[in-house]
Parts: structure tokens; sequence; C-alpha cells
């Protein structure tokens, strides 16, 4: 069963338009003992990852770009501990096969909307040769899908360092300017709008909160009875003798 339409889109299968999940019934006519990767020797990994390569590319060329990315993600787990070549010539070979791969990835990750997918097999590039333009032009064109715009622009930067005549990153960098505006624009509206929504409500007036509003609303003012003048006169005289004002005027 195939529950992923694009990994069998083929016209000699009279599959061209297909988008629905697929029930394949395969008959083995034929089966040839392969080496597994660990039994190949140097140049035949070399040799096996470059007949690959052509595969992949012809699937992409297709449009069955799933199929080629799967490809090109086995034969660099193939070539994945090239550093432990004893031949220098077949080292060499074998990483620049393996770099191609890694880009090739990125093409096929960005044809299929996963460009987070795409930046990573741009970044192992980098990490290796941090001016590749391939790499950086690709991984710009995953930023700017992530709405990284300004990453998308310092990318496009080096790469017209590099090469000055370079239209496609120019053009890049112009496609990022427009959209990291209007990006602005729209964040500049979001934050005006919550200016708005915090300005709403009744504006106290100076030195006199709602809260104190409201109180008053909820309690009304209650009349305190007075106390008699003769009475303050007794307490305040207790107070001032020193006497408690229950015992004011007593004798000793």
């Amino acid at each position: 069963t195939v529950t992923v339409p694009a990994l069998v889109t083929e016209a000699q299968l009279g599959l061209a338009a297909l988008t629905t999940t697929v029930v394949l019934t395969l008959e083995l006519q034929e089966l040839s003992s392969a080496k597994s990767s660990w039994e190949l020797n140097e140049q035949e990994k070399v040799d096996f990852g470059t007949a690959r390569k052509e595969v992949a590319a012809g699937l992409f060329k297709g449009g069955r770009t799933r199929m080629a990315l799967g490809r090109y993600t086995k034969i660099i787990e193939l070539l994945g501990h090239n550093d432990n070549f004893k031949d220098e010539d077949l080292k060499t070979k074998s990483k620049e096969l393996k770099k191609v791969c890694e880009l090739n990835k990125a093409a096929c990750y960005l044809r299929v909307l996963e460009y987070v997918e795409a930046r990573k097999a741009c970044d192992t590039v980098l990490k290796e040769e941090s001016r590749n333009v391939k790499a950086l032009y690709r991984r710009a064109q995953a930023q700017n899908s992530l709405l990284n715009f300004q990453e998308c622009i310092c990318d496009c930067k080096l790469i017209v360092e590099i090469d000055s005549q370079n239209k496609e990153a120019r053009a890049l960098i112009k496609l990022a300017l427009a959209g990291q505006k209007a990006e602005d624009k729209k964040q500049k509206g979001l934050f005006a709008n919550m200016c708005k929504a915090l300005g709403k409500g009744p504006i106290p007036e100076p030195g006199k909160s709602t809260t104190d509003d409201q109180d008053d609303g909820d309690y009304p003012d209650i009349d305190m009875p007075q106390e008699s003048s003769s009475t303050m006169s007794t307490a305040d005289n207790a107070a001032d003798s020193g006497n408690s004002p229950e015992f004011a005027g007593s004798s000793a």
C-alpha cells in the first residue's frame, strides 16, 4: 500500500495524475544477491554511489521527487564514513559525491516544501565549505520561505560578494526585502490593535483610581454619630491627666 501518491506517480503505470492511496500487487520474477554495504570496498562504494546518483537525477527530472530524495539519502549513508578511506583519491571523490547528494537533497526538500530539512542539508555542506554558492542560495530560498528574511538576505549578500553577476541572488534579495516590509507592516498593525485594546475603558481623574469610584458605588456613605461636647471634654481632660476616661472625676 502506497500512502504517498508522489512515490508512484508514473506515466508508464497510468498513474501520472495520482492523488489518492494506491495498493500495488507485485510479483517477484528474479532475485539476485547483492553485496551488503559493509561488504563493499572503497572503489565499489564510490562506483555504486555514482551510479545511484544518476538514477536519482533521472527520478528528480521526471518529477518523482520523493523517490529521488530516498536515493540521495541512501548514497549519503553509504559514504558516511569516508574519512576512513585509505585511498586519498577515492576519499576525495567520495566527499565530492556526498556533497553533491546533500545539495540535491536540499533541492528535493525545497520542491516538496520541507524548508527546515532543506536548510539542514545546506548547513551540512556549508560546515565543510562555507562559501559554496549552491548551498548558500538554496538555504536562502529555504529561509525566505520560512519568513526568516534577514537570514535570507545575509546569505544572498555573501553570494553576490562571491559572484557579483549572480542574478538569482539579487532577485531573491528584492523578494526578501519585500517580504520583510510586508511582515513589518503586519506586526505594526497588530501592535496598534493591542494598544487600542489596552486603551479602552474610563480614564480616572488625577489622583483618583477607577477602583475608588467602584468602591463609592458599592458602599453608600454612612453618617457616624458624634460625641457630645461634655463627653469629649471629660475624655480630653482625663487623657491630659494621664487617667483612664472611665475613671475621670472619681476620688482616689
